[in-house]
């Protein structure tokens, strides 16, 4: 068999085409909702694959006449974070210049002291706008208009905001959850899909009758793939001659919480080392590799937290279900159930662990490969 001259797989950045498992069943689901403005919400584990089913959805949707952005608000901080990751995202397709241009001469009217490192009128790629001059109003004004100014960008519109929950963590007292209501409901032709990874921050801000986001959006959790995804990773080993086994590969899922870019990851590493075969030993020796070349940066994060933290981070990952098992709260030297209580709410909040269904002692880390290691470093 002929080999190809590049790695069959790809971690670290979305995948797309070659490198992208379709989800056709979930495309169509999803793909219905937003025909009918009804707004969606993908809730899963980060490295999941959900900012590129989103990505391969919008390419469907393009091809039938929707125009689409997609917006990133992972590391947002701010209001002015959200403005500048949204006008970037706007910016970036050259189908919107007219549209940009439009809000920008109207926003130029209301705040005078809006200045710009661009010529509007060209609407060129390579525009940049400077809003650290604004002033807190402002930056909200200008946030209210340009989310106004998406019906201008076509007659039907997909906005795409990747890692929503993060719009939850700016201390403004729900203003721009509340913002963000008022225009999913004012904009007739535009349905948005939102993508999140903290369950438990993202169920709050949909199921509490008090939040701004309120029963807002159709929820879906983003489902593990199924053995379709065993068979997708036999067939790129064979692409470039490589064998492996059913076994192992599932082995691997086993291994990473079924988290595709893992898989993708080991399984990159394991073509680049020229395996002719791979087995299960194979793969644990490559993620054992892995993992340790992080330990750096995951020894780091245990030194930031407090002893009975790092505790309950061993237990966790060792025994992942019933936690508040009495034997479990002995073994792993912690003082009481509400001192375990305690230590998750605390990781939750840090990001590091979160809510795995909806039985109480059940949780998932937000990094598998970072469990893998504890694993390592600390079984008992």
């Amino acid at each position: 068999m002929k080999k190809l001259a590049t790695n069959p797989f790809k971690f670290g950045d979305p995948v797309e085409e070659d490198y992208y498992l379709p989800r056709p069943g979930l495309s169509s689901s999803v793909k219905q909702f937003l025909e009918n403005q009804i707004h969606v919400v993908l809730m899963g584990p980060r490295r999941f694959g959900k900012t590129s089913f989103a990505l391969n959805l919008l390419k469907i949707l393009e091809n039938e006449n929707y125009d689409c952005i997609i917006v990133d608000v992972f590391n947002i901080t701010s209001h002015r974070d959200f403005l500048h990751q949204l006008l970037r995202s706007v910016r970036s397709r050259r189908p919107f210049k007219n549209a940009l241009k439009s809000w920008w001469n109207g926003v130029s009217r209301r705040i005078p002291k809006f200045s710009a490192d661009f010529d509007p009128m060209t609407g060129s790629s390579s525009l940049g706008v400077t809003l650290g001059q604004l002033q807190e109003e402002d930056v909200k004004n200008a946030i209210q208009d340009l989310l106004e100014g998406l019906s201008l960008l076509g007659s039907k519109v997909v906005i795409v905001i990747d890692e929503f929950q993060k719009i939850s963590e700016i201390d403004d007292k729900g203003w721009l959850e509340a913002t963000l209501r008022t225009h999913l409901q004012r904009l007739a032709n535009v349905s948005f899909l939102f993508t999140g990874s903290r369950k438990s921050l993202i169920s709050e801000m949909l199921n509490d009758p008090t939040r701004p986001l309120y029963r807002s959006c159709q929820i879906i959790e983003f489902p593990v793939f199924g053995a379709e995804f065993t068979d997708w990773v036999m067939k790129r080993f064979n692409l470039v001659g490589i064998q492996c086994t059913k076994e192992s590969i599932d082995h691997l899922r086993g291994l990473v919480q079924d988290t595709p870019n893992y898989v993708q990851m080991v399984c990159f590493h394991l073509v680049a080392q020229a395996r002719v075969k791979i087995s299960t030993t194979d793969v644990e020796e490559v993620l054992e590799t892995v993992s340790r070349q992080n330990a750096y940066a995951y020894q780091t994060l245990l030194n930031s937290l407090t002893l009975p933290q790092r505790r309950v981070l061993r237990l966790a990952a060792n025994e992942r279900n019933s936690l508040f098992n009495k034997e479990f709260l002995l073994k792993y030297e912690i003082a009481s159930a509400p001192a375990l209580h305690s230590s998750l709410k605390a990781l939750k909040t840090k990001g590091i662990l979160d809510e795995e269904g909806t039985t109480k002692g059940k949780v998932v880390f937000d990094d598998p490969l970072f469990a893998y290691w504890l694993r390592l470093c600390f079984q008992i």
